[in-house]
């Protein structure tokens, strides 16, 4: 037979089948029927597993002589398991094989001898294999498992896969060379034995994982034997040489002169010098470095083809080059000794978000790389103003009216204050819309229900309203941040809102429409003066907001507390009070039907009566 020589992509020359016996044979194993039709396709339907066949073969598996050498195609039913290891093997007219979803495991010697096989193909729906135009593979397409030595002349390995199985490329007659790509990192035991005339393979770099015999050996029961003239293409250190080394084949060194990589770009960028170069084929990653006064310093090594360089300052010009590593970080390529240079200047920051606050308009920024801090400037009639000089990232601008719209710029500055960048000349405008303010407490005091609110930047002053059954009434306008509202009643529960006002009384604001709640609970009396008297002992009190009068009482020592009186005015002069006696007095609130509706203080206030 004339060999033709191929490249793998595997090059792959096949060999047709002829003179097929036509005939009909079934039988029936243990957990299965199998079947043989008049075309010499063989149906195989039942559940389990399909056992392996040796030449001391049981009746649950598939005849070995006389049966095998017709089959033309097995279709395997839906239900079949486990297809073992010797199922299908030595089937020399076997063409090609349907493979259901129910099949978990396919025994690695199923193919051997298979000279004809052009087809293998699997269920969409498996879960542990796949197929893709005829050539078995696993099911995440990672790892060839058979690829059918009679498919055709010329084959691509896919850039999927990074395993080739045991016995992958076994028998293949008409194979003479191999050159693996790149993407393939490991080749199991007898990948690719018994290939008498593959006489030559090349091997990548990045082919770490060799197994015994993968290459280069034919098969004998006493041990296997090497193919005469066998060699192998590599690269030194790899372990293509290690290979063969060990299995004394004949290792022909490739040149490891990679092309010196090329920085194509350098861009000034918020974050500093972005590096952009071309990508080096055959090579596992980049060492950069950048010019110093001494010499070239790396700055990173990387798998990237570009790279942002954030260690800059403002107009500082650096001076980069560039060259290739291996997975070891050895270098593998030169590098161009001037090297690329860039200036760097910063670029104008961008304002990225303006917030109306209760503070004022909220200006935020992006960070720029490389400089000590920021100018912001605010547009007038005559051009910009500086607004402030800042080390952060944003700033409030309470110098703002409500209504009014402000526009705003930004640039870089040094240490100095010099600026060193550029900015959006047409800057960014916010029409300040002054927040709702927020009542933040509201406080039961003896003059009332004190509401405090929080204070918002540009406005004149604020409306507090109370709500009625009729809807919010106005209470109070005040350009300060709390007031007592005094027209309460015990145990009365009220709601405030608030708004901004301008100086003409107009809102220039929205308001929380729910309000914020406060039952008032008169507070405890507290006797401000004691006082001895011809008429007795004169008691005097604070006024409580909201409570129609006071009860007074008295107690002598060892005693208890004994009502004196109950009045609506804050002070009353106890005749009643025995001479020569310490006399303690304490006070609380009462409505208009005599009712109690504050506490009392229970130490109470004392004098000895006179």
């Amino acid at each position: 037979m004339k060999t033709i020589k191929r490249t793998l992509v595997l090059l792959l020359s096949l060999v047709l089948a002829s003179n097929i016996c036509i005939f009909t044979v079934s039988a029936k194993s243990k957990s299965y029927t199998w079947n043989i039709d008049k075309n010499g396709t063989l149906y195989i339907n039942g559940s389990g597993i399909i056992n392996e066949n040796e030449e001391s073969y049981d009746e649950d598996g598939i005849p070995w002589f006389g049966v095998r050498s017709k089959i033309k195609k097995v279709v395997v039913g839906n239900g079949i398991t486990e297809i073992g290891n010797y199922a299908f093997w030595d089937c020399a007219n076997l063409e090609s094989i349907e493979i259901p979803a129910s099949v978990t495991y396919i025994g690695v010697f199923n193919f051997l001898l298979d000279t004809n096989l052009k087809r293998i193909n699997v269920d969409g729906n498996n879960k542990h294999y796949s197929s893709v135009d005829g050539v078995l593979f696993s099911k995440d397409k990672k790892s060839i498992i058979k690829y059918p030595n009679k498919k055709q002349n010329t084959y691509s390995i896919p850039n999927t896969v990074t395993n080739i199985s045991s016995y992958a490329f076994r028998d293949d007659t008409n194979l003479e060379y191999i050159s693996l790509p790149k993407n393939v990192t490991s080749v199991d035991y007898g990948a690719f034995i018994d290939c008498p005339n593959l006489i030559k393979v090349t091997l990548p770099r990045e082919l770490t994982d060799i197994a015994s015999d993968a290459f280069g050996y034919l098969f004998r029961m006493g041990g296997n034997v090497s193919v005469n003239g066998f060699k192998i293409y590599g690269y030194k250190g790899t372990a293509a040489e290690t290979y063969a080394k060990n299995n004394s084949f004949k290792f022909v060194a490739l040149s490891n002169n990679l092309p010196t990589p090329s920085i194509s770009s350098l861009k000034n960028t918020t974050g500093g010098i972005k590096l952009a170069w071309k990508k080096v084929d055959g090579v596992y990653g980049y060492r950069l470095y950048q010019k110093t006064s001494n010499s070239w310093k790396r700055i990173k090594d990387t798998t990237a083809t570009s790279f942002t360089d954030s260690a800059v300052s403002a107009n500082q010009t650096k001076t980069y080059t560039i060259r290739c590593i291996n997975k070891n970080g050895k270098t593998i390529s030169g590098y161009n000794s001037k090297g690329w240079s860039k200036k760097y200047t910063p670029v104008a920051p961008t304002i990225s978000k303006l917030e109306n606050t209760a503070g004022g308009i909220k200006l935020t920024w992006n960070k720029i790389t490389g400089v000590y801090g920021y100018r912001v400037y605010a547009k007038t009639s005559s051009g910009w103003k500086k607004l402030k000089d800042t080390t952060a990232t944003n700033l409030t601008d309470s110098i703002v009216s409500a209504n009014q719209t402000k526009t705003y710029t930004i640039r870089c500055i040094d240490k100095n204050g010099k600026t060193v960048s550029g900015f959006n000349s047409k800057g960014w405008s916010k029409k300040y819309t002054a927040t709702t303010p927020k009542i933040t407490k509201l406080t039961n005091t003896s003059k009332g229900v004190s509401v405090t609110w929080n204070k918002i930047a540009g406005v004149y002053g604020y409306r507090l309203y109370q709500k009625t059954s009729n809807g919010w009434k106005r209470i109070k306008d005040t350009t300060a941040t709390s007031f007592t509202d005094s027209a309460v009643s015990a145990n009365q529960t009220k709601i405030y809102t608030i708004r901004c006002i301008d100086k003409n009384g107009k809102t220039v604001s929205g308001f929380n429409s729910k309000g914020w709640s406060k039952k008032y609970t008169a507070t405890t009396p507290k006797i401000t003066k004691l006082t001895n008297t011809s008429k007795g002992v004169s008691v005097t009190w604070n006024k409580i907001a909201g409570a129609y009068g006071y009860r007074l009482y008295r107690k002598y020592d060892g005693g208890s507390w004994t009502k004196v009186k109950d009045t609506t005015s804050t002070s009353f002069t106890d005749s009643g009070a025995k001479k020569g006696k310490k006399v303690t007095y304490t006070v609380r609130c009462i409505d208009r039907k005599g009712k109690t509706v504050s506490g009392f203080n229970s130490k109470g206030w004392s004098i000895t009566r006179k």
